[in-house]
């Protein structure tokens, strides 16, 4: 079995009320996510994968607060390999100024290369009640426990 680390951006602006989703045009609305490269810590690998995903290009710091092994087992539409990716959580918050909504054509991975990806932003409620690609459901769990101070 194979693990792959995986880093995935929780953009959150105005007090974390609101959370960067895109429509990916072959997978539904997902938050910015991907491979950590070899030789990267996967805070830096979240904020490359947030640049190649959505254009910004963010100084801020990645705060990691979680953690979630997704095993490939056919559940959400892939190969049933069972290989294991270990997400990697980061909450990054929005600098002011950014649109409302804008899109971007993806780069950096051959599967997305070229790929125009949407941005808007959800009211985290909505987020955590579904609007998200299914396979994100654990890590909306670990982003309300976040977001509501860890009650």
């Amino acid at each position: 079995m194979t693990i792959i680390h995986k880093a995935v951006a929780a953009v959150v602006r105005h007090g974390g009320a609101e959370l960067l989703a895109f429509a990916h045009p072959l997978a539904g609305v997902q938050l910015p996510r991907g491979t950590v490269e070899p030789g990267e810590t996967p805070a830096e690998g979240v904020l490359r994968e947030l640049a190649e995903e959505s254009g910004l290009r963010l100084e801020a710091v990645p705060r990691l607060i979680g953690e979630w092994t997704r095993v490939l087992d056919g559940r959400f539409g892939e190969a049933a390999t069972h290989d294991e990716h270990l997400w990697h959580l980061f909450v990054i918050e929005a600098p002011d100024g950014l649109p409302d909504r804008w899109t971007h054509h993806a780069s950096g991975s051959p599967e997305e290369e070229g790929l125009a990806f949407a941005f808007h932003w959800l009211p985290v409620e909505a987020a955590l009640a579904g609007r998200l690609d299914p396979v994100f459901g654990a890590v909306c769990g670990l982003l309300l426990a976040e977001l509501s101070g860890g009650a």
